[in-house]
């Protein structure tokens, strides 16, 4: 009786002018510990003018033995990218395609955990996690805890794209032919706009809690303005998502009723931070879970004001 054909992967890496970031991503990917069944190759999605990532892909081939594409997308935006990921990989024959961000290192164990869980459910997309690695000069406050928010086989509406590995039938186009908003190439967002969608053709998506990547954060991330800037534009998107899904005039009332709670739960609780004078570490961050609020609650109401930032024209941390 002959064995069943091996799955073929496409660990995917979009990346754009942050060579030391594709260097350690790469070097973790090619570490990979092996899975049953499955086989897997690699393709780095340069979002630039011209190919720069050849020397390295190449370096890390040499080293590895294990194939790596050096494929060019020169329609400047993550949803481009990632569209280009999936396409390739369709056109490419192979059965799936996992995600990966440039500036995330794989666990040794992450490939295999990953392919495990096809064997394990029933799913078109398995989402895993992304644990923060902080620079050592990182407020406390600003920290965030990496806890597992859900248990591993727990089936979700959405997902998002730098850790997720997905049917290439999702892409293909004699199968659902799905592909991310380039409307959205700039504002972020456009991974859990295409999840949403990939969940509302009624493919299933499931959370994997042990296949962990972990992000190494930049200290430009690391500071007050930023992560309240972030907020904002959060906001600012799930408002769109809503639009998308539902009409603008769903998405005018909920930015208004989701405006209006958080900024006066946010206010409410502000002078939780003045208790950083005897407890420093819980009063800041009580007192930065406030303004979060706030920074939230702005950010819904500038959607009603046709407010849309683009903060992915800039490539952050290059």
């Amino acid at each position: 009786m002959s064995s069943p054909p091996l799955a073929r992967v496409l660990v995917t890496i979009c990346t754009r002018n942050r060579p030391i970031l594709l260097d350690q991503c790469l070097a973790s990917v090619c570490a990979s510990e092996p899975a049953e069944g499955a086989i897997f190759e690699i393709a780095v999605i340069e979002n630039n003018d011209r190919l720069t990532c050849e020397a390295i892909a190449a370096r890390h081939e040499a080293a590895s033995g294990i194939k790596v594409h050096c494929v060019l997308e020169p329609e400047l935006g993550l949803p481009f990218a990632r569209n280009r990921c999936g396409t390739y990989a369709a056109a490419q024959g192979f059965d799936w395609l996992l995600y990966i961000d440039d500036d995330e290192v794989a666990r040794p164990d992450w490939f295999r955990t990953m392919m495990v869980a096809t064997k394990t459910y029933a799913a078109d997309v398995f989402y895993g996690r992304v644990i923060s690695v902080y620079p050592e000069e990182t407020p406390a406050y600003l920290r965030e805890r990496n806890v597992n928010k859900r248990p591993t086989g727990t089936t979700m509406t959405k997902a998002e794209g730098h850790n997720t590995l997905v049917r290439t039938a999702i892409f293909a186009e004699t199968g659902d032919n799905l592909r991310f908003d380039t409307a959205m190439r700039f504002t972020g967002g456009s991974d859990t706009d295409f999840f949403s969608r990939v969940a509302a053709k009624g493919r299933t998506i499931i959370w994997i809690g042990e296949a962990i990547v972990e992000e190494l954060i930049p200290a430009t991330r690391m500071t007050l303005g930023w992560q309240l800037n972030r907020t904002f534009r959060v906001a600012i998107n799930l408002s769109v998502l809503k639009a998308k899904q539902e009409g603008k005039a769903a998405a005018a009332f909920f930015s208004l009723i989701k405006g209006t709670g958080r900024l006066l739960g946010g206010v409410l609780s502000l002078p939780l931070g003045a208790l950083s004078l005897v407890m420093p570490v819980k009063g800041k961050r009580w007192g930065f879970k406030a303004l979060k609020q706030i920074a939230s609650g702005l950010g819904s109401y500038a959607y009603l004001f046709g407010v849309r930032p683009q903060p992915y024209r800039k490539v952050d941390g290059a």
